[in-house]
């Protein structure tokens, strides 16, 4: 039971479960956003992404990584930690909203565009 409250106590504190779980390997191994790019190449939608990685998180196996032979051989999946289905659901909402692409696109299209307007403006005076 402390075990559980433990690994829920993030939860119920707003603490993000990225950070609390999993930024100490994949921050310095492996990032997020070859995990998200690599998971958005296989699975091409943001469902099955959710579905097939909290899927990986609940159950670790080789079968289940998306990591490239090379680095499963490096990695081994099978001794990725287990998650609770609730708390591998929230990472990969979290990953996904850190890492989306098109969210990411729209910020930099609108960062330009504002420069852009900016810099016209400046050459009319």
């Amino acid at each position: 039971m402390e075990k559980v409250v433990l690994m829920l106590l993030p939860l119920i504190l707003g603490a993000q479960i990225l950070k609390h779980h999993c930024d100490r390997c994949h921050k310095s191994q492996i990032p997020y956003v070859m995990i998200y790019k690599r998971a958005l190449l296989l699975y091409s939608s943001k469902e099955r992404i959710k579905r097939n990685l909290t899927d990986f998180l609940v159950s670790p196996s080789a079968d289940k990584s998306i990591l490239p032979p090379g680095l499963k051989r490096r990695f081994d999946p099978a001794k990725h930690p287990k998650f609770s289905k609730e708390i591998a659901q929230k990472a990969i909402e979290e990953l996904i909203e850190q890492e989306d692409i098109v969210k990411k696109f729209r910020t930099t299209t609108k960062k330009r565009t504002s420069a852009q307007v900016s810099s016209a403006s400046t050459r009319q005076r």
